[in-house]
């Protein structure tokens, strides 16, 4: 942008200087205009852009595809705390408390018993942390294939 400036002044200057014995008046308007007009066409400009350069193709045959089979996946299963629900190391309010579920945090179910005065009670691995233990199936809600929970047997419950 100088040069530009500098070139436009320098231009003016000797064509002024051309004149036999007058030495060129220049206003402050006249040497702002120059400037501005050389900027203008220096904006206007174009600047060409290469061409990209071709690439050859190849001749490759491209890969098979192979066919996607379906496979059954597991739907491991989990429980959700309904409300804060007390862990024990057993299957029912005789055995010892360890832990607490925590309203809506998640368990994995690994494993089931049936109790025949308080019903269903899930063994459970925490997610997250916590102690693995028994939590009574009326405070959760499962989720998942509930076929894939084995039926455990549990430890006879110890004096409190």
């Amino acid at each position: 942008m100088r040069r530009v400036l500098i070139a436009a002044l320098a231009v003016v200057a000797l064509t002024g200087c051309s004149r036999a014995g007058t030495p060129p008046t220049l206003s402050a308007d006249d040497v702002i205009s120059t400037a501005r007009a050389a900027a203008a066409q220096t904006r206007q400009a174009v600047t060409p852009t290469p061409s990209p350069t071709p690439v050859p193709p190849t001749a490759t045959t491209p890969p098979e595809t192979p066919t996607a089979t379906a496979v059954p996946t597991a739907s491991t299963p989990i429980v959700t705390a309904n409300e804060t629900a007390n862990v024990r190391s057993g299957p029912g309010a005789e055995y010892e408390w360890i832990d607490f579920l925590y309203e809506g945090q998640p368990a994995e179910v690994i494993g089931q018993f049936e109790n025949a005065g308080t019903g269903t009670w899930w063994y459970i691995h925490r997610i997250g942390g916590g102690l693995d233990g028994w939590v009574w199936g009326q405070v959760v809600t499962l989720s998942g294939n509930e076929a894939l929970i084995p039926l455990l047997e549990p430890s006879p419950a110890s004096p409190e």
